[in-house]
C-alpha cells in the first residue's frame, strides 16, 4: 500500500514536472523576441529589347543598267481655277500697197490681138488725167525673172498713129513699144512701170501676158 502510494506520487511528479517543463519552454519561447525573416525582394528584371537594325543597316540596292532608279515622286499644285490665256489680237494684214498708176486690159478694148506673123510685141499708152506721160519707165520681165526689154514711155511729139495693124479700132496711139521676142518660151511675162531704169520698184501692178507659141500683139495701157 505504501508501495502503491510512492508510484501514484512519482506519476503526479512527473506528470507535474512534465507541465512545467512545458509551460517553463513557452514562457522562455515568448520572452524571446520574434524574429520576423524579410524576403529581401530581388529587383524585376526587365529584358532589354533586341537592337532593330536601323535603315543605315540595311544596304541600298544600286540601281543598275537595266533597272533605273526611279526617281522620287514630287507632287505638284493644281490650280483651283485655270489660267485664262492672255487676249492676243489677230495680225492685221498688211495694206495694200499703193500704187501710183492702175493698169487698163482686159475691157473689151485692150488685150491680146493675134496676128498672121509670128509677132511678139507689147504696145500702149502710159496716161494722167490730163496727157500721155513721158519718160516713165517699163520693163517686161520673164518667167525666170531676168529683163526681157525695158524703155522709157514716149511723150505726144514722139507718138505713132498706128492704122490696120490693132485688133482694137480706137487703138490707134502708143507712147511705149516692146520687142518680147527675147522672151519667147520664158512665160508668162511681167510688165509693169517702175520708178527708173535703176530703181526697178514697181510703181504699179505687175500684169501677166502670155504669148504662145504663135505669138501675138498685146495692148496694155497704164494710167493715174
Amino acid at each position: 500500500m505504501k508501495r502503491n502510494r510512492i508510484l501514484i506520487l512519482s506519476a503526479i511528479a512527473v506528470v507535474i514536472l512534465a507541465l512545467l517543463a512545458c509551460d517553463t519552454g513557452n514562457l522562455i519561447a515568448l520572452n524571446r523576441p520574434t524574429v520576423t525573416r524579410t524576403r529581401t525582394l530581388r529587383p524585376t528584371f526587365t529584358p532589354r529589347p533586341a537592337a532593330s537594325p536601323t535603315p543605315e543597316d540595311t544596304p541600298t540596292p544600286k540601281a543598275t543598267a537595266t533597272e533605273a532608279a526611279s526617281p522620287t515622286p514630287t507632287k505638284r499644285a493644281t490650280a483651283t481655277t485655270a489660267p485664262r490665256p492672255a487676249a492676243t489680237k489677230s495680225p492685221t494684214a498688211p495694206p495694200a500697197p499703193q500704187f501710183l498708176f492702175k493698169v487698163r486690159n482686159n475691157d473689151g478694148s485692150h488685150g491680146k490681138c493675134e496676128t498672121g506673123a509670128p509677132v511678139f510685141q507689147v504696145k500702149g499708152r502710159i496716161a494722167d488725167a490730163r496727157d500721155y506721160v513721158a519718160g516713165i519707165h517699163i520693163v517686161l520681165l520673164g518667167a525666170d525673172g531676168k529683163i526681157v526689154a525695158q524703155m522709157d514711155s514716149w511723150g505726144r511729139e514722139q507718138m505713132n498713129p498706128e492704122w490696120g495693124v490693132s485688133c482694137f479700132e480706137e487703138k490707134n496711139m502708143y507712147n511705149y513699144q516692146l520687142d518680147a521676142t527675147a522672151g519667147r518660151g520664158n512665160e508668162p511675162m511681167k510688165l509693169f512701170l517702175t520708178r527708173s531704169a535703176t530703181d526697178l520698184t514697181p510703181i504699179s501692178p505687175p500684169q501677166t501676158l502670155t504669148f504662145g507659141e504663135k505669138g501675138g500683139r498685146w495692148y496694155v495701157d497704164f494710167y493715174q
